[in-house]
């Protein structure tokens, strides 16, 4: 960890943000102000600011921020201190983490494949849908889950 700068704690790599996403880290930022927005490529498809701790000491906060967006796949987090100048050109203490988007989910249930699963019918009996389960799991071929995988269910 930079001396002044912050360790992102959560959001950790490959986790599921929805409706809202917990920022958890140990940092020090100009007037204790701090920025995240979340990236999916060059568009910036969420961000917020938010205040955490005393001007000046490092100190470990979790701020919890609301997320509207209809983007459903792969991003990057990012949580940065707060640049007084209005400019925020990238720092130092910008941490980064890639993260899957999945617009509108409240949370996720887990579920092990058992024979005769499908992806259909797993999405079927949980409410949601294939598209959801395939980019929360990273699955390259919806049509081949395996008896005893563990997936992320959006719900």
């Amino acid at each position: 960890m930079d001396a002044y700068g912050i360790q992102l704690r959560q959001p950790l790599p490959r986790d599921l943000i929805g409706r809202s996403v917990a920022i958890a880290a140990i940092g020090t930022a100009f007037e204790a102000s701090y920025g995240w927005r979340l990236l999916g490529g060059q568009d910036e498809l969420a961000s917020g600011f938010f205040t955490a701790g005393s001007m000046g000491l490092l100190e470990s906060f979790v701020h919890e921020a609301e997320v509207q967006t209809d983007h459903i796949g792969p991003a990057v987090f990012e949580l940065f201190g707060d640049d007084p100048s209005g400019e925020r050109p990238p720092g130092l203490d910008t941490r980064s983490v890639p993260v899957i988007v999945i617009a509108g989910m409240q949370g996720y249930l887990l579920h092990q494949v058992v024979r005769g699963d499908t992806l259909s019918g797993i999405a079927r009996q949980y409410g949601s849908d294939v598209r959801r389960l395939t980019v929360a799991n990273e699955l390259r071929d919806p049509d081949r889950i395996l008896v005893g995988q563990v997936l992320r269910v959006p719900q």
